[in-house]
C-alpha cells in the first residue's frame, strides 16, 4: 500500500459518487424511481427482464404486498427509535398501495442506477482497506475514509427503503442529502493526505459563506423536489408556481445570492491561485443553474431541466466544498 494508491482510489471514489447524482438526475428526470419495484433485485431478478410478456399476471400486485411488508418491518424500526410521527406519515401514505407497470427503459435506467452504486461500494472499500497506510503517520485520512464508507454504505440502505416506502418524501430527501455528505468525507480525506503546499487564502470567509449558503440551497431544492413531485398537472405554470410557495421563492432568491457570492469569490481569489479555476466553473454553474431552475416549470423542458438541474447543483457544491478544504489544510492536519 502507498499513499499514491490511496490517492487514486479516493479520487475514484469522489468520481463514483459524484456520477450517483449525475445517474440519480437521470433517474428523476425519467421517473425510473420505481423502475424496479423490488430492492435489491429487479422483478425478481438480478437483471431485469425484457419483456412484460415474461412476468407472471399478478406481479403488479406481488410486488406491492412485498413491498408494503417490508414497509411496516421499517415503520416498526421508526416507532422503535422514537420517530412515531414519521412512522404514522409512511403508514398513512396512499402511495404505498400503487402498482407499477413494467417499463423497459425505466426498469434499466433504475437497474444502471444500482450497478453503478455497487461499483461506488467496491470502489469505497478498496479505497478504505488502502487507507489503513496512513493509520500511523495520518491518522485523520482513515478516519475522514471511514466516515465517507459509512456513508456510502447508509445510503445503500435509505435506497432500500426509499424503493420499499415508493418514493415516499423525507426519506428520498434524506437518501439525497446522505450523498452529499459522503462526497464530503472523500473530499476532506483526499485534502488531508495531499503532501502538496497549497497556498492558503488570508480571508477565506468570503468562500466559507458561499459554501454555507449552497449547502442551504441543496436542502431546500429537495424540499421543493419533494413538494414539486406532487404535482399532477404541469399545464399551468401559475397554478405550479402557487403550489411551489415560499420554498420556491426562497430557492430562487438563495440562488441569486449565490451567483452574487460566486462572483465576489471569482474576482478576490488571485489568478494564479490553484482554485481561481475552480472559482470561474462555481461561477458559471450559479449562473446556469439560474436559468435552468425555472425550466422546471415548463412542461416540455421537466426532464431535462432536472437532469441538469441536480447535476449542477452537486458540481457546484463539489467544488466549492474543496476550494474551502483546500484553504484549511493545515488546521484540518
Amino acid at each position: 500500500m502507498t499513499s499514491k494508491n490511496y490517492r487514486i482510489s479516493n479520487w475514484l471514489s469522489i468520481f463514483f459518487i459524484f456520477m450517483l447524482f449525475v445517474i440519480g438526475g437521470l433517474v428523476r428526470s425519467t421517473g425510473s424511481g420505481m423502475g424496479c419495484p423490488d430492492w435489491p433485485k429487479c422483478f425478481g431478478q438480478y437483471i431485469p427482464p425484457t419483456s412484460e410478456n415474461t412476468l407472471p399476471n399478478n406481479y403488479q400486485t406481488f410486488y406491492k404486498e412485498q413491498r408494503i411488508i417490508k414497509t411496516n418491518r421499517f415503520v416498526e424500526i421508526l416507532k422503535w427509535i422514537g420517530l412515531e410521527k414519521k412512522a404514522l406519515e409512511i403508514q398513512k401514505n396512499s402511495s404505498l398501495n400503487e402498482t407499477h407497470e413494467f417499463n423497459f427503459l425505466k426498469a434499466y435506467v433504475e437497474y444502471f442506477n444500482r450497478i453503478w452504486g455497487a461499483l461506488t461500494g467496491i470502489i469505497v472499500l478498496i479505497c478504505l482497506i488502502l487507507s489503513a497506510y496512513y493509520l500511523k503517520i495520518k491518522p485523520k485520512v482513515f478516519v475522514f475514509t471511514l466516515l465517507g464508507f459509512i456513508g456510502v454504505l447508509f445510503n445503500a440502505l435509505l435506497g432500500a427503503v426509499v424503493v420499499n416506502s415508493n418514493l415516499i418524501g423525507g426519506i428520498v430527501t434524506a437518501h439525497f442529502i446522505a450523498a452529499f455528505a459522503s462526497i464530503s468525507f472523500f473530499l476532506i480525506a483526499n485534502n488531508v493526505s495531499d503532501e502538496k503546499n497549497h497556498w492558503s487564502i488570508s480571508n477565506p470567509t468570503l468562500s466559507i459563506l458561499l459554501l454555507i449558503f449552497t449547502s442551504i440551497q441543496v436542502v431546500i431544492g429537495a424540499f421543493v423536489r419533494e413538494s414539486f413531485d406532487r404535482i399532477t398537472n404541469f399545464t399551468d405554470i401559475q397554478h405550479t408556481i402557487t403550489f411551489l410557495l415560499p420554498k420556491i421563492n426562497y430557492h430562487a432568491i438563495l440562488g441569486a445570492v449565490i451567483l452574487g457570492l460566486a462572483v465576489l469569490q471569482f474576482i478576490r481569489i488571485p489568478k494564479h491561485h490553484f482554485t481561481s479555476g475552480f472559482a470561474k466553473y462555481i461561477l458559471v454553474l450559479s449562473a446556469l443553474q439560474l436559468i435552468i431552475g425555472p425550466l422546471s416549470l415548463i412542461n416540455q423542458f421537466i426532464a431535462v431541466s432536472k437532469l441538469l438541474h441536480i447535476s449542477f447543483g452537486a458540481g457546484l457544491y463539489v467544488l466549492q466544498f474543496y476550494i474551502c478544504t483546500s484553504f484549511f489544510k493545515k488546521n484540518i492536519i
